[in-house]
């Protein structure tokens, strides 16, 4: 039998514009292609997975629908679709129209009726039928030949109902109840109203007793309790919520089998929408790669793209010590170099791990169009070039070439420039990777890595830079470094213009030394103690046991607390914790993330047995098991530090990633306990900054009452708390003063009275009034906000106290949730933004203020705000006298920074 398929688009487009949503998928030529790869990727698992004989996409009327005009609050409360995923509706069709998809859309009609109507239809034409969506409302059309097809998400496998699958699932004698079923229970996300106080529980028992919604409105007085009650109250609301969940049959189309037929794709038309949309991987699923075609000079917004086939370049190769002292005595004469590393994987480390990968050479480029790729085993001619402090460098992510020529024996005199750090204080809301930069502002498009090591991204098959011949990488490598140097011509102006008065140049005062000082941090580590690991892993697998036994105490046999799907359908299918605050994803399972699980944690006490189950789980694979394997032979383990990732500005850490140990909750502290010093005769030195960001909302909103309270160093939540309730200060109770601690620190993240309400669990109507009486309290800060907010949607970006640039796009976009979102940005970049200053600013100072008194602390880590020193012992009075004395003036920012200060055999001890 014949297999039709028939996609619902919208999800699809959908799921790919909120899957990217934080980091969209953006073309050199500024394309939003996250909605259109989502839709691609979903046609593409169901061709390859599937293999439909006949294949179709419904759409969406443009218009009203016959629904719409029956009921106009119909699907009324949908905020508005997001510019970029309006935009892909285009490129959608013309995807469909390269893969030779027919897209059928009627005006007046949904995608549900065009999708009922081709499956009845097709299931009489001999069909199997196969509907495409995650909308459960589809499952009113199952039968014998006509299947519910709920794509898979997030590594969970697609589903395939049929009738049986359907009735077990929604607990209903049939697929047409399933009509009944959402007319009683309403569906909150197209505005169905259904039989108030009727949730889905209720419906299921309902149509147990009474097989269809008209039978139930005529026996509804038989009905004891509120219930009976209900259901004749809400008697119009429910025939007019069946009418809308009714999906229609009979929509006047004609199919076209034969039209239908999937053949494949339009080859040369799908290469040129695959260009378009710059997708790789859906190329090579049939047959070709753009890669080259991506190479080539063609014209995009009238913008001429240049490679080097087409550009006058001249790139040299290094392999005999000759050639390569004249090339060293040739740049002797040149004032500006750039210069890139090529690695291979060595010992088991990745090429990208820079204290343990292979040198394979290093390019260097003294003007735009001239480089020269240089062997490795030539790399001590060039000591002294590198060694010469009058001597300009320029590098893309110059912390990993100079930490590889470190390992080598080459060290830079002067502090690079960083082509990468550039852009990112210019915009860290965008990508900054080399190729991505030069197709943008050079128009230039470079030679692709996997030009040379082959198309396999993962696995063996990848080649490795080591295994090539000298020859093939050079013009790949020269160009590196080229393209480095030209873009430092683009940036650097960019990037020095952005100064802040008399505060510190974020380019060349902060970021550019800073890279050093981390790369010294890399090398140095910090040393574990596993065996303190060891003890806490035990007792941990001890809590684990018991909570997974809790948990499990409410499930059936066999119950998986680590699978959503089954999670969900225990919390809010048989223990009947009401889905009030309940979301589902786009396949229609519930979610149960933290922040779904937090909104329902008073409901039943086994939300919070998964919470602490997730959270000890969480500590033992991540630290606990994993950091013994990352020591060295010396019993440390050594981070690596990016300063390009966050948007905020803040360090993020990886393998292992130290930023995200819990730092106030008893289970962080005994992972803190397993960091200590090096030896008996050192200790570990921490301090942090105390609520530095609130310190700086005071310092920008010029508050008079919190600098007041600064000023006089009083406990800023209990003083909020005091003003906020009218009470004097000793009198505050610890409720009070948690209570005013998270509305001080939710006020820095644009906290609304929702948010609040549930992160304090009090109604929202007391939030509301939390709120509202902290702004009475400080009205400067409302003011600030506000100007934050307006500053952004003027100028597209926000700032930091030093100047750097982080692009707000959606400030001004018509949809509620995401120009919401963009808001709190607005408010929070300039705050956390400065905060990641202020520490980057401090840990050049306290590094300098270190070595300038001769001592030999080491500063080890950065989690945040705080600073760690493995410092010997007869140097700690001083050394944290001194960090001290550095932190505390960093920066002026007009109010006083405090500055917490300790030491310790350990990390905790020492916090």
């Amino acid at each position: 039998m014949k297999n039709l398929f028939i996609i619902d688009l919208m999800p699809f487009l959908y799921r790919g514009h909120f899957v990217f949503l934080k980091n969209p998928r953006l073309t050199a030529s500024g394309i939003n292609t996250s909605a259109i790869l989502g839709l691609a990727n979903g046609i593409m698992s169901i061709v390859k997975n599937q293999k439909p004989s006949h294949l179709i996409l419904a759409m969406d009327s443009s218009t009203p629908t016959f629904r719409h005009q029956a009921y106009p609050q119909y699907k009324a409360q949908r905020e508005k679709m997001p510019e970029d995923l309006a935009a892909s509706i285009p490129y959608a069709y013309e995807l469909a129209k390269a893969l030779q998809i027919p897209v059928v859309k009627v005006d007046g009609y949904e995608a549900d009726d065009i999708l009922g109507t081709l499956a009845k239809k097709g299931e009489k034409a001999g069909f199997n039928v196969y509907l495409v969506t995650p909308d459960k409302d589809a499952a009113q059309l199952v039968d014998d030949n006509i299947f519910l097809f709920r794509p898979g998400h997030a590594g969970d496998k697609a589903e395939i109902y049929g009738k049986k699958e359907v009735c077990e699932n929604w607990h209903i004698q049939n697929p047409m109840q399933m009509i009944d079923y959402l007319a009683m229970a309403g569906d909150v996300a197209d505005n169905i109203p259904g039989i108030k106080g009727v949730g889905e529980k209720t419906a299921r028992e309902l149509l147990s007793q009474f097989p269809s919604l008209e039978e139930l409105i005529e026996h509804a007085s038989e009905i004891k309790g509120k219930i009976g009650e209900k259901i004749l109250a809400s008697k119009e609301n429910a025939i007019i919520s069946k009418f809308l969940a009714t999906i229609k049959t009979d929509v006047p189309i004609e199919p076209d089998w034969d039209a239908y037929t999937w053949k494949g794709p339009d080859i040369e038309a799908l290469k040129a929408v695959c260009y378009k949309f710059e997708f790789i991987r859906l190329s090579r699923e049939f047959g070709f790669d753009i890669r080259p075609e991506l190479n080539r000079p063609v014209v995009e917004d009238k913008k001429a793209i240049t490679t080097i086939a087409n550009t006058p370049h001249d790139y040299k190769l290094i392999v005999n010590e000759a050639d390569a002292r004249l090339l060293a005595e040739e740049l002797q004469k040149c004032q500006t170099i750039a210069f890139d590393t090529e690695t291979a994987p060595r010992d088991g480390y990745a090429s990208t791990d820079e204290h343990h990968c292979k040198l394979v050479g290093f390019s260097l480029s003294s003007a735009p169009g001239k480089a020269w790729f240089v062997a490795a085993d030539l790399v001590d001619l060039f000591r002294p070039l590198f060694a010469d402090p009058s001597k300009t460098f320029i590098a893309h992510n110059a912390k990993f070439d100079c930490a590889v020529l470190r390992r080598y024996g080459i060290g830079l005199a002067t502090t690079p420039h960083d082509t990468m750090l550039e852009h990112y204080c210019i915009d860290a809301a965008s990508r900054h990777s080399l190729d991505l930069l030069s197709e943008q502002l050079l128009g230039y498009r470079p030679i692709p890595i996997t030009a040379l090591i082959g198309e396999k991204q993962r696995g063996k098959a990848q080649l490795s830079m080591d295994v090539l011949p000298l020859e093939k990488i050079c013009d790949y490598a020269a160009e590196d470094a080229d393209v480095a140097f030209r873009l430092e011509q683009v940036l650097r102006p960019q990037a020095l213009a952005l100064s802040n008065g008399n505060f510190p140049v974020a380019i060349n005062e902060v970021e550019e030394p800073l890279i050093k000082i981390l790369s010294d941090m890399e090398r140095e580590g910090i040393k574990v103690d596993v065996e303190t690991l060891k003890a806490y892993g035990r007792e941990l697998d001890r809590e684990i046991l018991a909570l997974l036994q809790e948990i499990r105490s409410y499930a059936e046999p066999g119950f998986n607390p680590d699978s959503p799907k089954q999670l969900g359908n225990l919390l809010f299918g048989k223990l009947n914790i009401s889905t009030t605050f309940a979301r589902k994803t786009t396949t229609g399972q519930f979610s149960t993330d933290e922040k779904t699980l937090s909104k329902i944690i008073n409901q039943h006490p086994i939300v919070q047995s998964i919470l602490e189950y997730r959270t000890c789980s969480k500590l033992k694979s991540t630290y606990v098991d994993k950091l013994p394997t990352l020591i060295d032979e010396n019993g440390r383990v050594h981070t690596t530090f990016s300063q390009s990732f966050t948007e905020t500005g803040r360090l993020s850490s990886a393998d292992p990633n130290l930023q995200n140990i819990p730092i106030r909750t008893e289970r962080g502290k005994m992972i803190r306990k397993a960091f200590i010093a090096r030896d008996k005769n050192h200790k570990l030195i921490s301090a942090d900054y105390s609520q530095i960001e609130l310190r700086l909302m005071a310092a920008f909103s010029q508050d008079e009452s919190m600098l007041e309270a600064f000023r006089n160093g009083a406990d800023i939540h209990r003083e909020t708390a005091s003003k906020v309730y009218g009470i004097m200060p000793e009198f505050v109770s610890p409720e009070q003063r948690s209570y005013c601690k998270m509305v001080n620190f939710g006020i820095i993240y644009g906290i609304s009275p929702f948010g609040l309400s549930q992160r304090l669990k009090i109604s929202r109507n007391d939030a509301a009034g939390l709120i509202e009486s902290y702004f009475k309290l400080y009205p400067k800060v409302k003011e600030y906000m506000d100007k934050a907010i307006q500053e952004a949607r003027d100028k597209g970006y926000a700032s930091t106290i030093l100047g750097r640039r982080r692009t707000i796009r959606d400030i001004n976009s018509r949809n509620a949730t995401a120009r919401s979102a963009a808001e709190r940005d607005a408010i929070n970049t300039p705050i956390q933004g400065s905060a990641a200053d202020l520490i980057k600013v401090a840990m050049l100072k306290v590094s300098k203020a270190l070595s300038d008194a001769g001592l030999h602390a080491k500063m080890v880590l950065q989690i945040h705000d705080e600073l760690i020193f493995d410092t010997p012992i007869e140097e700690v009075d001083e050394a944290m006298a001194i960090i001290k004395r550095e932190m505390s003036s960093a920066l002026n920012l007009g109010v006083n920074l405090d500055v917490g200060i300790g030491a310790g055999d350990n990390w905790l001890d020492a916090h």
